[in-house]
């Protein structure tokens, strides 16, 4: 693992410790005195390996006196009012922004995508089907910029995974049938259009519960950066994805797609064009300080481009363990608390550039993060 996918893996081990904190000052502040003394009871019942009660651990965490939280549970809701500590910084110097606490699982939970039931509350209102132009301009716009550069995969078996890393263990073999893949990353002038027709997911506009505080954070109330209408789009969450997709009537991919996508009729290679991977082939390691316009290198044997480097992208699956077994059109765990992502951003190290390399999100994040949609042609 090299230094730069070393300090992302640490940054967000960071986040993830931030958020918890959060979530416990969430439920100190918005619980019953019921549930409090509840909880209090819980934890002092509870002790770690070496003897220290789980509610002495938590009462340092707040800053209450390790008797208080035991003794007195309303500690808990006096500490949260206290001034809370500034938050860490970034690598970029910025304050690590505040999850918002979920709301109840059933809401906000996204479903398999091929799935008729419940429909994730991130897409209500959208259409399941491809929209024809009379549903409007900007839809029909976005739609024909998108189904132009669909690309077929046809149906294929390839071995999913690899030995390099634990995560992605074991190498097993997969198969699917016929697909269809955009072969860029949803750009900034495609969401701009999807924007303005759906402003509830503007910028500032759009429900805290599905997005973090970055949400479109390079884009201003006027819209995306002037001259990057063909950047893909960055700062979006897993909701928001999902929103976009269902408004072009299209899905995101799962993520045996994704890799399969990404190989590029590829067997047995480490990136999307071989065994090598630098600045010449790919966006990495910060080389061009942001993102660059879709199709600025050359794309894979399927025709598809940024399968490494330049955004993350969003795959439907919960994040999970893989079965050693073979797989048919397989479509990750039926839950979790963390969706997939693939493929690297700009400021990714080449190990996590890699075609079977992957990492756990949750669904609110709006980092590095991009959009690329599929269908079943």
């Amino acid at each position: 693992m090299d230094y730069l996918q070393t300090l992302e893996f640490k940054m967000a081990a960071l986040q993830r410790k931030i958020r918890l904190l959060q979530d416990l000052r969430f439920f100190a502040e918005t619980a019953s005195a019921e549930e409090l003394a509840s909880f209090g009871d819980e934890l002092r019942s509870v002790s770690t390996s070496s003897g220290t009660s789980l509610g002495s651990i938590l009462a340092a965490l707040l800053g209450v006196p390790s008797s208080g939280i035991v003794r007195d549970t309303g500690s808990l809701a006096s500490a949260a009012s206290q001034p809370r500590p500034e938050a860490p910084a970034n690598s970029s110097g910025s304050p690590i922004a505040p999850v918002q606490a979920p709301r109840a699982q059933a809401e906000t939970a996204a479903v398999d995508p091929g799935a008729a039931a419940s429909v994730p509350r991130a897409a209500e209102g959208m259409s399941s089907t491809a929209p024809s132009a009379a549903s409007g301009g900007g839809q029909a716009e976005a739609l024909a910029l998108i189904e132009a550069s669909m690309k077929s995969i046809p149906a294929c078996s390839f071995l999913m995974g690899s030995d390099a890393q634990d995560a992605e263990k074991p190498q097993h073999k997969v198969t699917l049938g016929a697909y269809r893949v955009c072969d860029h990353l949803i750009t900034n002038k495609e969401y701009s259009l999807f924007v303005a027709a759906n402003p509830q997911w503007g910028k500032d506009r759009a429900d805290p519960d599905l997005r973090d505080e970055h949400y479109l954070e390079d884009w201003t109330e006027a819209g995306y950066p002037e001259g990057k209408e063909d950047h893909p789009v960055a700062f979006v969450s897993f909701n928001a994805a999902l929103a976009f997709a269902a408004w072009v009537g299209k899905r995101l991919p799962t993520e045996a797609e994704w890799e399969c996508s990404a190989r590029g009729g590829l067997v047995g290679k480490k990136f999307p064009n071989g065994d090598q991977m630098n600045d010449k082939l790919a966006n990495l390691a910060k080389q061009y300080r942001g993102t660059t316009p879709i199709r600025t290198f050359d794309p894979n044997g399927f025709g598809l481009y940024d399968m490494a480097g330049n955004l993350f992208e969003w795959c439907s699956d919960w994040y999970g363990p893989y079965s050693a077994g073979e797989a048919a059109d397989p479509k990750g765990p039926g839950s979790g608390e963390y969706r997939v992502a693939r493929g690297g951003s700009w400021m990714s190290g080449a190990s996590a550039l890699r075609v079977s390399a992957r990492v756990d999100m949750e669904e609110p994040t709006c980092g590095q993060v991009g959009i690329r949609l599929v269908d079943n042609g």
